[in-house]
């Protein structure tokens, strides 16, 4: 009896044991069938980003190159337009962008810098992983806030990276968008006065802001009569709206021209 037990005992644990053995086997199957998996994932991935590398392996093949476009902006104590420059210049580096704050460059065109060599290089299909970008203001000392320059820093961007000039009698006011499409400012009017009044032969604005909206002030003088004697009351001040067309406002001094595509700028800016 003490035998049959023992044999009986003997053959469950074979069995335990082949059962174990089975299932170990199988869970080891199927991890490295998870791990094939896993690598011919991997090796799709780094395909398609070598891919997209092959794409993109056109190199700046200068040491360094420059470029400047004109940019306008509306001051924010007399509310005036100005014109002044922002430069460009690409030298040898680990791919950085770098921003000269003096004048003193809000955050939001730090962030339009940044967009506009973005929006370059793809345009350019230029890999600038082996330069440095630097970009610096000349507007006397405004303080330079908001998107509005985004359009001209790529044009100027651009042009260094492609070894060319931008045309120095063109003024643009616009965004830059990460599409490459030219979003619209506000100001319009004072930054064509501006550059008009500085020599700009051609002044471009994003899509729909050649005709601007404005309102003009109008005043009526009022009177009261009282046993006979007229006294003046304070006047009713209000407001008109109308529509200026830049184009026949500028008209004999200065073409005003729409643009809404980077290709369209460049056509426009970039010799």
């Amino acid at each position: 009896m003490d035998m049959k037990r023992k044999n009986a005992i003997i053959a469950v644990l074979c069995i335990l044991l082949l059962l174990t053995s089975s299932t170990s086997y199988l869970v080891y199957q199927r991890q490295q069938q998870i791990i094939e998996e896993q690598e011919d994932i991997i090796g799709e991935l780094i395909s398609a980003s070598n891919a997209g590398k092959e794409e993109k392996q056109v190199f700046i093949n200068v040491s360094e190159s420059a470029s400047c476009a004109n940019i306008v902006a509306v001051r924010s104590d007399d509310h005036l337009g100005v014109i002044g420059k922002v430069h460009v210049a690409i030298k040898e580096g680990n791919g950085d962008v770098l921003v000269n704050t003096k004048p003193f460059v809000e955050p939001t065109t730090q962030y339009s810098v940044r967009e506009a060599v973005k929006v370059a290089e793809n345009y350019t299909n230029i890999n600038v992983t082996n330069k440095d970008i630097i970009i610096y203001f000349d507007i006397n000392g405004t303080l330079i806030g908001g998107p509005s320059a985004g359009a001209a820093i790529t044009a100027a961007t651009i042009a260094a990276m492609e070894g060319k000039k931008v045309r120095q009698d063109v003024a643009i006011t616009g965004t830059v968008e990460e599409g490459g499409s030219i979003g619209q400012v506000g100001g319009v009017f004072d930054k064509a006065v501006a550059a008009e009044k500085n020599g700009m032969t051609l002044f471009l604005v994003p899509a729909g802001q050649k005709k601007l909206t404005y309102y003009e002030q109008k005043i009526e003088e009022r009177e009261i009569e009282i046993f006979g004697i007229k006294i003046l009351i304070p006047p009713k001040v209000y407001y008109i709206e109308k529509e200026r067309d830049l184009g026949e406002y500028m008209e004999g001094k200065m073409e005003v021209v729409e643009v809404s595509t980077i290709a369209d700028m460049v056509a426009n800016m970039v010799t």
